[in-house]
């Protein structure tokens, strides 16, 4: 009878650690695959505040102020939810309301909002600039001027408000943040390159850690974000899974600071990339296909097959595509 139990027990254990590191494959497949999404998720936020705020001081501008409202005729009215081009990609908004004698008021940067290209990469390259250099203040009224608000009538309290809320989200305190896995990209804006990094708790949620402002994607860009990130508590050990593309300057940099015990993943999306821009359309669907079977799998044999098997089919095509592989 102990006999059984004891092997009843071990057979339990043994299924339940297969369980837990089967449960972490996934959560590290699920999480390479779908990382890039989170870094495009940063710049729509950014993007999404920026214009809900100047919606909001043009509001304050036709009606005043509560407590100093400019006619009894003009009230504020409830946001209902919107949407807004971000360069050329719809985004949802919430959409602040006030409403006049003759009915509601439309808000001409709603209006203006609403058309594509209207907030271009020029515009959200001198946000992006403002909150790097932490000239919160100056990023709003300078948004809020782009869409034809004038910075004599802005309020100062929306303005002190929003700043508090551009400094809390560019100087967030990451003492609590359990990290594992973190991604380091760069997106190239208007000419300027920001380094931004997107950590993955432990609990599989996603957060924007920070980004750093450089000319160049270079490990020195790297070093100063990583050293943001830990000014501001983030703990950084042996055990993060490092994820970023194949820029020789970021992984520089964290092999200065961890060497052979550093964890790096490349970033299969922009290997699927740089693979598929060596072929011709035709073949790039089907390239697509088979690199995805192969990192779905779950047993490295067979995923290493699975790729010989694709860089094969590959050299009978483009040498180069191979190569990148």
């Amino acid at each position: 009878m102990k006999l059984k139990t004891k092997k009843r027990k071990k057979a339990t254990r043994v299924f339940g650690e297969l369980y837990e590191r089967q449960e972490l494959l996934d959560r590290v497949y699920q999480i390479i695959s779908q990382g890039k999404q989170g870094l495009d998720a940063f710049l729509i936020e950014i993007g999404r505040m920026m214009a809900e705020t100047v919606m909001y001081i043009e509001r304050e501008e036709i009606s005043g102020p509560d407590y100093r409202p400019l006619s009894s005729e003009i009230q504020k009215w409830a946001s209902q939810p919107g949407s807004i081009y971000l360069g050329d990609q719809k985004i949802a908004v919430e959409h602040p309301r006030v409403r006049g004698a003759q009915g509601e008021i439309v808000l001409k940067s709603y209006q203006s909002l609403k058309k594509p290209g209207s907030f271009s990469e020029e515009l959200l390259c001198k946000i992006l600039r403002g909150l790097s250099s932490q000239k919160y203040s100056e990023t709003v009224v300078e948004a809020a001027d782009a869409f034809g608000v004038s910075s004599s009538t802005i309020s100062r309290h929306i303005v002190a408000v929003t700043t508090k809320k551009l400094q809390e989200f560019k100087e967030q305190d990451l003492s609590e943040f359990q990290a594992f896995a973190i991604f380091i990209d760069t997106m190239n804006r208007a000419g300027v390159a920001f380094m931004i990094a997107l950590g993955i708790g432990r609990d599989g949620r996603k957060r924007v850690l920070g980004f750093w402002e450089g000319a160049t994607e270079n490990h020195e860009v790297c070093q100063e974000l990583i050293a943001d990130m830990e000014r501001r508590g983030l703990l950084l050990s042996k055990k993060i899974v490092w994820v970023t593309d194949g820029g020789k300057g970021i992984i520089k940099a964290l092999k200065d600071r961890w060497g052979k015990k550093l964890i790096h993943q490349r970033c299969t999306i922009h290997k699927d990339r740089n693979i598929q821009r060596h072929l011709a359309k035709r073949y790039r669907k089907e390239a697509h296909r088979r690199f995805r079977i192969a990192l779905e799998q779950t047993r490295y044999p067979d995923a290493k097959a699975m790729l010989l098997e694709f860089e094969q089919w590959l050299r009978g095509i483009n040498e180069s595509a191979a190569d990148s592989l």
